[in-house]
């Protein structure tokens, strides 16, 4: 993975394991692995658990996804993020976002290493590398929520979401949502899709409650060399 290994500063890779046999190639393949890697990002199927020195699991990924798109409204307060610039407050957000992340809460990424993750997220968001659309939950002229949207040929892909930590339980968050499926039926997209930890519960209700079903669940191991 060029660009991880770059971004981090060490050498990673990812695999995907689908059966036992994978796990046994695996280990047969460990001391070469060791060699060339430090680490290596494992994504398998639900049922599945990895025995090796070293692994651990970081992340049971959902993926919920919304194929009716009809029944969501536009929010008046929230408005799109029209600026090249990526103001500190949008970077808070952001770190919000990443609470249940697994490179927060793997302690063997180095230090800092998640704040400059989802900071460069947001960054590339704004800019439109990564996100074609960036919108706010405007509150007395202040963003108090932050929805990413990435919007090509028909199919919609959320990225961050967050609400500002003293503005929670407001519905904010439904709000942004909602407005992100408004805003893809209108621009004649056919499906919308996000991804979380299924461990963040509090997100997994707010996706239920917006009219999303959960598509696929994958497990996330980081195995360190």
């Amino acid at each position: 993975m060029p660009w991880d290994s770059e971004f981090f500063g060490m050498r990673i890779a990812k695999a995907f394991v689908t059966s036992r046999e994978d796990i046994a190639a695996l280990s047969r393949q460990e001391r070469d692995l060791r060699n060339h890697y430090d680490l290596i990002y494992l994504f398998s199927e639900p049922d599945l658990n990895i025995p090796f020195d070293g692994v651990r699991l970081v992340d049971s990924k959902a993926v919920f996804s919304a194929s009716d798109l009809s029944l969501s409204e536009a929010c008046p307060a929230v408005v799109r993020w029209e600026s090249n610039e990526t103001p500190d407050y949008l970077v808070s957000l952001a770190l919000v976002s990443g609470k249940y992340s697994r490179f927060k809460t793997d302690p063997q990424f180095p230090v800092g290493s998640y704040e400059r993750l989802y900071t460069r997220w947001i960054e590339q968001s704004i800019k439109g590398s990564i996100a074609t659309d960036v919108f706010c939950f405007m509150k007395e002229n202040r963003p108090r929520g932050l929805l990413t949207l990435d919007l090509r040929d028909g199919r919609g892909v959320i990225g961050l979401v967050a609400v500002d930590e003293n503005s929670q339980h407001q519905g904010i968050g439904t709000a942004l949502v909602k407005h992100a499926v408004s805003y893809v039926h209108q621009h004649h997209g056919s499906c919308l899709s996000v991804a979380t930890q299924l461990d963040n519960e509090p997100a997994c209700r707010l996706y239920s409650r917006c009219g999303f079903f959960l598509e696929s669940v994958t497990k996330i191991w980081h195995w360190w060399m």
